[in-house]
């Protein structure tokens, strides 16, 4: 008897597991432009913008087609199946054996297609998708500050199901989101919010089952369903988990996992999703606060591309990045301008980054582009974007909120009405997490949100980098201002190959970004923010440099020298281990400041070190310039004396160490 009940449980899970079937067809896609006799063979995801990546202003921008046949099995008669597309810039249409099936608008989500009806079974099938990075005035982002890179830049999968299919609704979502309404150390109590399609109109059961990060099962829920034909229909299934272990940030990225069936006798569909329990809040005394507890929010703004791919990127760089921001200290990441890929917010659910991430409404920077149209297929589209936003990302709990807009310029026709809206768009799907909004504007736009994050650039596009202690008095001490929920963003230009001994400040629209000047930039703006928990959160723009063919400053290679490491990921630049020994304290270093500045004239000058450690001593050549302790993990030996010739710089505390050699030439004649 016992033998049986095990075959049955393993039949029953065979037969679970094959309710849903997952087919990649990421290889072999026949890609082409205008014609097809030029058509090259690519795997995705893929991108066709390398001309973008070199710095081109006037980069293609048009449409891109891409052609593969598909084997559809014989087997798959009477079923369910889908093309699911996990991102496409920016509009997508999709034929299959020539017949038109559907079109997509927005290159940061997800979206799928049923094509059951279009499919010749026992066959193979021709899918043909037309995707256009062209300028549009009906699809959010309409500034191009960032490059808008064409492609298929995200994996691509069939799937197939029977009759009643979890998700496939008009938001891409996975058809399960996961809404706790009371979150505790000792209870956590919520809705598994379900959607289901269905061809006919059946009774079915949708079955809920919670698992802990070991595997144990922790609690099993149900609910009798009865589908419409042809319609979305939601059910809404409550849940308790007792004595939970909460998510909580990297102290204890704590997840569990949700598995939903829904069967009418046999199992239809299955989906399995990861959430975590945790609660977000914020106080104006002790700023951010992640269960009840202060945790300093340590954040950078991620731009996603990268040289040679865009935005094509793969789990590996994705996780290389993680990696190098970890590295730095840094417990939160901005998306910025745009939706990440899920692999993405998988491994911040697991290290317990938190994320905020913007909606595509962004404001122009130039005055030749325009980032609000007030016309109503330009307001439908970002109202379909953030809700795409929303219910596909809504069980990562990594992500904290919502952005709603990044600097809406306000000249023209009033783009508050429509800010209000998406505001609105996401209390009502999320009100479990808060809105955001990025400004450097004053009035009536700040106070719309829940919380707001301020953008500077004292020190590099006006003023100097002592301004922003001014402006952090002037927003404690007025009653308004100091009302907002407010964090702090802040961004300066800085190149590895532009060195020099004099600290002046840059030109942010000039060919010259010194490394020296951003670094200072960057020593000011920490001091002078890193203790005050008044600001919810600090926001450093930005982790890496990124592509823009429209930025002609800095070394002019259309690459947007804002980043602490350089594009290609290779180098961090001096301010990365800035924030390294103020973030960081499990990873033991020294780093010397200045060392590709190699050759140079003077032969007095300050010697900076980063360190974590607190002491640090300082070799000139084998000579001990003394130990000195830090302040804000900065160590500074005064106008040390480097005689003509080359020099051996080492900085040592502990096992830590680093060294520098420095070349005194007199002929030597330092760039302006």
């Amino acid at each position: 008897m016992k033998r049986f009940l095990v075959l049955l449980s393993l039949l029953g899970s065979f037969f679970a597991a094959r309710a849903r079937e997952v087919h990649d067809i990421n290889r072999d896609w026949k890609f082409f432009t205008f014609n097809e006799r030029d058509s090259s063979m690519v795997n995705l995801p893929h991108m066709w913008n390398q001309d973008a990546l070199s710095g081109q202003k006037n980069y293609y921008r048009g449409i891109g087609n891409y052609l593969r046949y598909v084997d559809i099995s014989s087997q798959w008669r009477g079923k369910r199946v889908f093309v699911k597309f996990y991102g496409a810039n920016s509009v997508t249409h999709l034929m299959v054996n020539g017949r038109y099936v559907g079109e997509h608008r927005g290159g940061n989500n997800a979206f799928a297609f049923e094509v059951t009806r279009f499919l010749r079974y026992g066959r193979r099938n021709l899918f043909w998708v037309v995707v256009n990075n062209g300028r549009r005035i009906d699809v959010l982002p309409t500034t191009d500050f960032t490059n808008s890179y064409g492609g298929l830049f995200r994996r691509v999968e069939i799937i197939v199901t029977d009759d009643v299919a979890l998700g496939f609704d008009d938001y891409g979502s996975d058809g399960v989101a996961i809404r706790c309404s009371d979150v505790s150390s000792d209870r956590v109590e919520g809705d598994a919010i379900v959607r289901l399609s269905s061809l006919r109109e059946k009774q079915v059961t949708v079955d809920v089952d919670i698992f802990d990060n070991e595997g144990n099962a922790v609690g099993s829920f149900s609910s009798r369903v009865r589908t419409e034909e042809g319609k979305e229909v939601t059910a809404t299934i409550p849940f308790e988990v007792d004595a939970p272990v909460l998510w909580q940030g990297t102290d204890q990225p704590y997840l569990y996992r949700f598995r939903v069936r829904v069967s009418d006798g046999t199992v239809s569909d299955e989906v399995t999703v990861r959430t975590g329990f945790r609660t977000v809040s914020v106080d104006a005394a002790d700023g951010f606060l992640l269960n009840g507890r202060p945790y300093p929010l340590r954040g950078v703004v991620l731009y996603r591309d990268r040289p040679g791919v865009g935005t094509a990127v793969s789990e590996h760089q994705v996780a290389e990045d993680l990696d190098l921001i970890c590295n730095m200290g840094a417990n939160a990441i901005r998306v910025a301008e745009g939706t990440h890929c899920q692999e993405f917010y998988d491994l911040c659910d697991e290290r317990g980054i938190l994320v905020m991430t913007d909606a595509p409404f962004v404001g122009a920077v130039f005055l030749d582009s325009k980032g609000f149209y007030n016309f109503e297929d330009f307001k439908q589209n970002g109202k379909m974007q953030l809700q795409e936003l929303i219910w596909q990302n809504y069980n990562h709990p990594s992500l904290f909120a919502w952005g709603v807009f990044v600097e809406p310029e306000l000249r023209g026709d009033d783009p508050i009405p429509f800010i209000r809206e998406m505001n609105a768009i996401a209390k009502a799907l999320d009100p479990s997490r808060f809105t955001v909004g990025c400004s450097n504007k004053d009035g009536e736009v700040n106070t719309i949100t829940d919380l707001i994050v301020w953008n500077h650039t004292f020190g590099w596009k006006e003023g100097m980098p002592e301004d922003i202690a001014i402006w952090q008095e002037q927003i404690h001490s007025d009653p308004v201002w100091n009302k907002l929920h407010s964090a702090v963003s802040y961004k300066c230009g800085g190149s590895i190959a532009h060195q020099t001994g004099r600290l002046e400040k840059s030109r942010m629209m000039g060919n010259w970004h010194p490394e020296n000047w951003q670094t200072h930039f960057h020593e000011v703006y920490l001091r002078t923010l890193r203790d005050d928990r008044r600001f919810w959160a600090v926001w450093v723009g930005n982790m890496f440099d990124f592509g823009t063919a429209r930025f002609s400053f800095g070394e002019g290679n259309g690459v947007n020298d804002y980043g602490l490491m350089t594009f290609d990921r290779c180098t961090p630049k001096d301010a990365y281990y800035l924030y390294k020994a103020n973030w960081n304290e499990s990873d033991p270093f020294v780093h010397i400041v200045g060392k590709r500045y190699a050759q140079r004239p003077e032969e007095r000058r300050d010697i900076r070190v980063y360190s974590n450690l607190s002491e640090v001593e300082l070799f000139v050549n084998g000579v001990s310039q003394g130990v000195r302790k830090g302040n804000y993990g900065i160590f500074i030996w005064n106008q040390l004396l480097l005689p003509a010739g080359s020099n051996r710089i080492e900085a040592r505390s502990g096992e830590s160490s680093d060294s520098a050699i420095i070349e005194i030439s007199k002929s030597y004649t330092a760039p302006l």
